[in-house]
């Protein structure tokens, strides 16, 4: 099954726990107010090796304004929102020190991130410490994202430092006009970001309720005016026309003899420069030729990045004339702000219709790919984000390394039609690993390798 989300065409998974050991690297306990708890922790995310200190400076925080509202009789928190929850600590230890204090009736916690795998941890880990869907769900969106009716009783956040400045101070003044009345945002941040927040604070007109300074972080507590009316932010075409500070930059490039004129944006994965995978992957295509992509056929590229590699194929791929195919194009991947900035670049270079879809791999993501593709496609392009293997035992790291890159090869055959072209680009020692196991069925037609990546292209049956 695949549920819509709630403001646009991007396709979220439901949750496995059957796929999710894939994507886990360790297991922690971690105790918070007599209650004990187990994260499963990824490389993916971030805390991969333990609940870091920020989060733990948060949740004593968090206790003891619980603690003081309990004493004071004043109303606990019902409608929570964890903003970049990550593996999900900060809303499962709040939901379940909520529960334990006022009692589960009417209890809520929207956990979210931009990452479509900590959705899957989020609900992983929730499910693995007894927090049942009904008072905890995870979604994949922006910071402050969410219907539109919503308000909020407490907004929990360790605020992700490289969301990019101006994206930080919106943060502050929307989640202080997300509250309903009394309602609070604590939040944690690097100690270097202390003084911005403070500002943030103050220029929004919040109120400042208090802040406590530790060894490398600072925790604030702050509520909004009452009457204030911002929105939560949506995803959805026209998503830079709505939130122009996540703007980045506006860089023009050359790949392959083509022009390409972008614009990035915060938090978005990749950089404002195409990078080795995709200048690989351009000249493969170029000399494969574009006799090898059928026209009037669904073209899929996964793990888009900023969008250089799909704005550079719109142009490739123009006929005689100029004129761009009318070739629909689906883009999928693990963050919702990498495919909002892919689509919004290949919306101002092609007229045909572009489809989102929110998966950690291809594996996971296949029947919504197919949906979304209206059956099998003739090219696949992919740009897969292998999980980093830098702490892990040889074994463990060989045993992750097959499941990533099998997971791969076996996503292919539902998804390409016979004679369809796939083309992978990775780190050149990815890409040797990837080609040994390449299974019968596919025929390697050639690769190429720049500044340290290697794009590979194979024909099915």
């Amino acid at each position: 099954m695949v549920r819509e989300s709630e403001h646009d065409t991007m396709k979220t998974i439901p949750h496995s726990s059957f796929l999710i050991p894939n994507f886990i690297n360790r297991a922690v306990p971690f105790k918070f107010r007599g209650i004990g708890f187990s994260f499963d922790l990824s490389h993916g995310l971030f805390s991969s090796a333990g609940v870091d200190g920020g989060t733990q400076f948060l949740l004593k925080v968090f206790s003891r304004v619980l603690d003081e509202d309990a004493g004071a009789h004043r109303p606990l928190p019902r409608r929570v929102l964890d903003a970049g929850c990550g593996t999900g600590v900060i809303g499962i230890c709040a939901a379940s020190a909520i529960r334990a204090v006022a009692g589960e009736e009417g209890l809520y916690l929207r956990c979210q991130d931009r990452d479509e795998l900590a959705r899957l941890v989020t609900s992983h880990n929730a499910a693995k410490n007894s927090v049942p869907p009904a008072t905890l769900e995870a979604f994949t969106e922006p910071l402050l994202g969410g219907p539109d009716n919503e308000k909020w009783d407490l907004i929990l956040t360790n605020i992700p430092a490289k969301a990019g400045s101006p994206v930080l101070e919106d943060f502050v003044g929307r989640s202080a006009s997300l509250l309903k009345p009394e309602g609070r945002v604590i939040m944690v941040a690097v100690n270097t970001l202390a003084g911005f927040f403070r500002d943030a604070v103050a220029a929004c007109g919040a109120q400042l309720l208090s802040e406590e300074k530790g060894p490398g972080h600072t925790v604030f507590v702050y509520r909004g005016e009452a009457g204030s009316t911002a929105l939560p932010v949506q995803t959805g075409p026209g998503f830079l026309k709505r939130y122009p500070f996540y703007l980045r930059e506006s860089p023009v490039c050359t790949i392959e003899e083509i022009q390409i004129r972008l614009e990035t944006i915060h938090g978005a994965s990749g950089f404002d420069n195409p990078g080795g995978a995709v200048l690989a992957a351009a000249k493969l295509l170029c000399r494969l030729g574009k006799a090898k992509l059928p026209a009037d056929t669904p073209v899929l590229v996964h793990e888009p990045g900023q969008g250089f590699f799909t704005n550079w194929l719109i142009e490739f791929l123009r006929d005689g004339a100029g004129t761009a195919r009318k070739q629909a194009l689906v883009l999928s991947g693990r963050n919702a702000l990498s495919l909002e900035a892919a689509r919004h670049n290949a919306g101002s270079a092609n007229g045909a219709e572009t489809k989102t879809v929110l998966a950690v791999d291809l594996e996971l993501g296949r029947d919504a790919l197919l949906e979304a593709g209206g059956g099998q496609y003739a090219f696949i392009a992919a740009f897969p984000e292998l999980l980093p293997q830098s702490s892990m035992s040889k074994a463990a790291k060989a045993s992750q390394d097959a499941d990533q890159l099998a997971a791969i090869w076996n996503s292919l055959p539902p998804l390409l039609a016979a004679g369809g072209l796939f083309l992978a680009s990775f780190g050149s020692s990815d890409a040797e690993r990837f080609d040994r196991k390449k299974p019968r069925g596919f025929t390697r037609l050639g690769s190429v390798k720049r500044n340290g990546f290697c794009a590979q292209a194979y024909k099915f049956r």
